[in-house]
């Protein structure tokens, strides 16, 4: 296998991969504890607040909530290095485009809920507004995500030409005929059976609904073909195991190609939503910051 080819079919999980879920781990194990720990005052009223025992450190402006509040304004300030790195040339030997969005996801979940955190359940006036922008970039940075990876790329998080499209489809036959000995016949039946029964000229809430469930029922017709062929080449199951891998690759790559062109224009859409919110949250938020700082709410600093 060339460079080339292993760009496009990383195989396994990187070092990488594997560190950015621990991270999601620890920090949904924090953020959970200091929620269950502050729960009781979250829960009082907002008039009684001002007589809880601890409203000097849970209140936003408190030592605890205002740590929330700058840890989580950083990790969304820090989110647009993703777009520095992705527009701008001179950064592009920074590592691969791909590991900057997963720390852009990563920034973009975690920042909000500190945020949250640090209002203490309690947004009220101008804030209110950068507070519900956020949440709208937040929710729909999950599903530009999930756009995202609608779009064939390599591990580098480039698009592939529709010609290196078609030399992984070959690429991934003929790893599928390693597995099993089966004849051209046999793939192109394959074939029919794992391509996507769509028309990619109906409209963009349709194929987005049908994209959807794709991938929610993609496991159960896995597990009729896995039938049907370990029955009819009596395949054993380690090797049943990698032809099914390389089958649910096949498939999503037929139906990415197939949907292609509208799945690239429902991700302009999304950028058209994104964008203006992105746009107000930070704007909102650097007026916040600088009226608390100039109010001497400075926190350790």
């Amino acid at each position: 296998m060339t460079k080339k080819d292993k760009d496009r079919t990383p195989r396994g999980r990187s070092p990488f991969k594997i560190f950015i879920r621990f991270l999601y781990i620890i920090s949904f194990i924090i953020i959970f504890y200091y929620l269950l720990d502050g729960l009781p005052y979250y829960r009082t009223a907002i008039q009684q607040r001002p007589h809880h025992g601890d409203y000097r450190n849970l209140r936003p402006a408190g030592f605890r909530s205002h740590g929330f509040g700058v840890v989580g304004s950083g990790l969304m300030i820090f989110m647009l290095i993703y777009t520095v790195r992705k527009r701008a040339k001179f950064f592009r030997r920074w590592g691969a485009l791909s590991k900057w969005l997963d720390i852009h996801i990563y920034c973009g979940i975690m920042g909000p809920m500190l945020i949250i955190l640090h209002t203490s359940f309690k947004v009220q006036g101008l804030v209110a507004v950068s507070f519900w922008s956020m949440i709208a970039v937040a929710l729909s940075g999950v599903f530009g995500r999930y756009l995202y990876l609608q779009i064939p790329r390599n591990v580098r998080g480039d698009e592939l030409s529709l010609k290196e499209l078609d030399e992984l489809g070959t690429q991934i036959n003929n790893e599928i005929k390693g597995e099993i000995n089966i004849s051209e016949d046999e793939i192109r039946r394959l074939e029919m059976l794992i391509s996507p029964n769509i028309n990619p000229d109906r409209g963009i809430l349709y194929i987005l609904t049908w994209s959807l469930k794709a991938d929610l029922t993609r496991s159960f017709r896995l597990r009729k073909i896995q039938k049907r062929f370990s029955a009819a080449f009596n395949i054993p199951p380690t090797q049943m195991q990698r032809l099914i891998i390389n089958l649910r690759r096949k498939m999503s790559l037929n139906r990415r190609i197939l949907l292609l062109n509208q799945i690239q224009r429902l991700f302009h859409y999304w950028h058209v939503f994104h964008k203006p919110f992105a746009i107000i949250m930070y704007l909102i938020m650097l007026i916040h910051v600088g009226i608390a700082v100039w109010l001497g709410y400075t926190w350790i600093f």
